[in-house]
């Protein structure tokens, strides 16, 4: 792949990627991080990307590891949740569901945000989840369930 395709994914999935890692980390300053650094270390291992059509679901895998790199390193600081409280993803992306999004478990959070917001298919998210399509099945259903009963507690439906 040449810089220049490299850099017109990047432009395409951006919003993706950010959105991936909201996902896990749920703090913009991180968030951007993960993202930053995996757009690097895709840059930097492009080479072992054999099939060009596979980058979605490859630079997601990276954005993945990297936002989970980052949470475990991460120490919570006094106010942390309040000021994330007024954080919200991707301006002009944003809209309700993250509120409702962000009180499902984050194994299913992660599973509709791949699904719904990356679109990416069954077997792309078990690619980047690194597990079987079975249970990426299975966290789907669970999470739509979850999204569904939060929708209905706050009114929502």
């Amino acid at each position: 792949m040449k810089k220049t395709k490299f850099c017109e994914c990047i432009d395409k999935y951006r919003n993706e990627l950010y959105m991936t890692a909201w996902a896990i980390l749920q703090n913009r300053e991180d968030t951007e991080d993960a993202v930053s650094n995996a757009i690097l270390k895709a840059y930097e291992n492009l080479n072992q990307l054999k099939n060009t059509h596979k980058f979605k679901p490859w630079i997601t895998t990276i954005t993945k590891n990297e936002a989970l790199k980052i949470r475990k390193k991460r120490l919570p600081l006094p106010g942390d949740d309040a000021m994330e409280s007024m954080m919200k993803p991707v301006q002009e992306h944003y809209d309700e569901l993250w509120d409702v999004l962000e009180k499902i478990r984050e194994e299913y959070r992660l599973v509709l945000v791949l699904f719904y917001y990356n679109s990416l298919s069954l077997k792309d998210i078990a690619q980047v989840l690194d597990m079987p399509v079975g249970t990426v099945k299975s966290r789907l259903s669970r999470g739509k369930e979850m999204l569904k009963q939060e929708l209905e507690r706050s009114g929502g439906i």
